[in-house]
């Protein structure tokens, strides 16, 4: 028989509400989504992501990261079903809260995995600010997954499904939400670990576990064999594989780990908050083994952040995505050993005030990607009184740079605004200096110069895209641009 660690040991039921707050969370974000479409759509790997699902025909799978289809399903119907480009761009950027929701909804009201959910809740909000802005990343999408297989797997075992039926759904499941990102690796393990040596919530006999376990483990290895021998996964895992503990010196002083702590401090004080206090109640119960893995994952997985990311910290909407995952890692003990502990009412509040506090810093840094997309709208408004359909953009002003954060997928956000516009033909501009002029341009009246491609006018779907065949890519500097 499983061991016997039934979830009203540690107080599920009173967490019910606590759950029920984590979902109204989940739905708020997904407003959220819908409001500040135009923000999310128009920037960086969103339009991209979706210029290439629209004109390409198919879902657009990078990195063998095949859970990311989850967040593609509804443009990819929108665009079959020839909607308006607008309502193409609001449902894909509400399609990865609306599977956010969905997960937790299923957590809930399906596995009553509460605890489950009031993570992803935490998940969600407690290193999100600029991130939230930039949805692509698909470690949400992997997180939500390997919560939700945990839940299932967990009611399986349960049930007592045989194996003939448990054991593939384990090895798909688990492949599903592991493949979906090379971060998820250092969660799945340490929840593993965590609710085995903790007996929280294991619904596993012994067998099952060693049978489990070497399945986990031949995932994970498979995963980071694959990562390896693949493009983007294996420029990162490069620099892990090359480090040496004689450059641990240089990752205490790297400008990331300063750039952590500090905003430890500023941003993400909750965070730290909850890691610390987790780690007091499990030293309080004499849970010494699980204290120490928790510490140690922690210390881990930032450790692999400042060796990949060393000296960057200026995107702060890439690197908030990549501390997400630490949420699962810290707060499993809060989550766990606190919330059952207190008062009811007490929970709640500490919650909800948590919650409506990070809340507050999405909201805060919504400025910096409206003006984003506003100097998109000066630039395609001054394109229109010079008359010009297609543009080299150079000599970019450095505070117009830092307004765009990163400016490489102007190709596709330019064209995806002015469909909004209601502009036809569209105009498109790209950046470009002149060692990238030289390389990159064409004389042809009919290729767009994209996002890292020369895409011929052929290729583009005409019912969204029409570009100008008539003349050439214009190339102007942006100060003469603007007067």
């Amino acid at each position: 028989m499983p061991e016997k660690t039934s979830s009203e040991s540690y107080g599920y039921n009173n967490l019910r509400a606590g759950a029920i707050l984590s979902v109204i969370m989940t739905g708020l974000l997904l407003v959220f989504s819908v409001v500040f479409y135009k923000e999310r759509m128009l920037f960086l790997d969103g339009p991209h992501n979706l210029f290439l699902i629209i004109n390409d025909g198919h879902f657009h799978i990078e990195e063998h990261r095949y859970g990311s289809f989850i967040t593609q399903v509804l443009p990819v119907l929108g665009y079959r079903l020839h909607l308006p480009l607008q309502w193409v761009m609001m449902l894909y950027s509400a399609s990865f809260n609306l599977f956010f929701l969905a997960v937790v909804l299923l957590l809930v009201f399906r596995f009553r995995e509460y605890n489950l959910a009031i993570l992803f809740g935490l998940y969600l909000t407690l290193f999100a600010s600029a991130t939230f802005y930039w949805p692509n990343n698909e470690v949400h999408q992997g997180t939500a997954w390997l919560l939700l297989v945990y839940a299932i797997n967990f009611f399986v075992a349960r049930k007592q499904i045989t194996s003939i039926i448990a054991v593939p759904l384990f090895l798909v499941s688990f492949y599903l939400a592991i493949f979906t990102h090379p971060l998820i690796v250092s969660e799945a393990l340490f929840l593993w670990f965590f609710f085995r040596i903790g007996k929280i919530n294991w619904p596993f006999t012994r067998h099952q576990t060693v049978i489990y376990t070497l399945v986990l483990f031949g995932l994970v290895i498979y995963k980071l064999y694959v990562g390896m021998h693949s493009g983007y996964d294996s420029t990162k895992m490069e620099q892990v594989t090359g480090f040496r503990v004689s450059l641990l010196r240089d990752i205490i002083n790297s400008r990331q780990l300063q750039f952590f702590l500090h905003s430890c401090l500023t941003n993400y004080w909750l965070f730290a908050v909850l890691f610390i206090s987790g780690l007091i109640a499990l030293v309080i119960r004499r849970k010494y083994l699980l204290a120490l893995i928790s510490l140690l994952s922690a210390a881990g997985y930032l450790l692999l952040v400042c060796i990949t990311f060393r000296d960057e910290h200026s995107n702060v909407f890439y690197i908030e995505s990549e501390y997400m995952p630490m949420t699962v890692i810290c707060c499993a003990s809060f989550v766990y050993f606190i919330l059952p502990s207190i008062r009811k009412k007490t929970g709640i509040m500490l919650l909800f005030i948590l919650f409506i506090v990070r809340t507050s810093y999405i909201l805060h840094a919504a400025p910096t990607f409206i003006n984003r997309v506003e100097v998109l709208e000066r630039i395609n408004e001054q394109m229109k009184v010079k008359n010009i359909a297609k543009a080299i953009i150079t000599n970019l002003p450095r505070n117009v740079d830092s307004m765009l954060l990163m400016n490489w997928g102007a190709p596709v956000e330019s064209i995806f605004l002015s469909k909004t516009k209601g502009e036809n033909p569209q105009r498109t501009f790209i950046f470009l200096n002149p060692d990238e002029i030289q390389s990159f341009n064409t004389s042809s009246k009919d290729t767009l110069l994209g996002c890292w491609e020369k895409r011929p006018f052929g290729r583009l779907n005409p019912f969204y895209f029409q570009l100008d065949t008539t003349s050439s890519y214009k190339v102007i500097s942006y100060p003469a641009l603007m007067e």
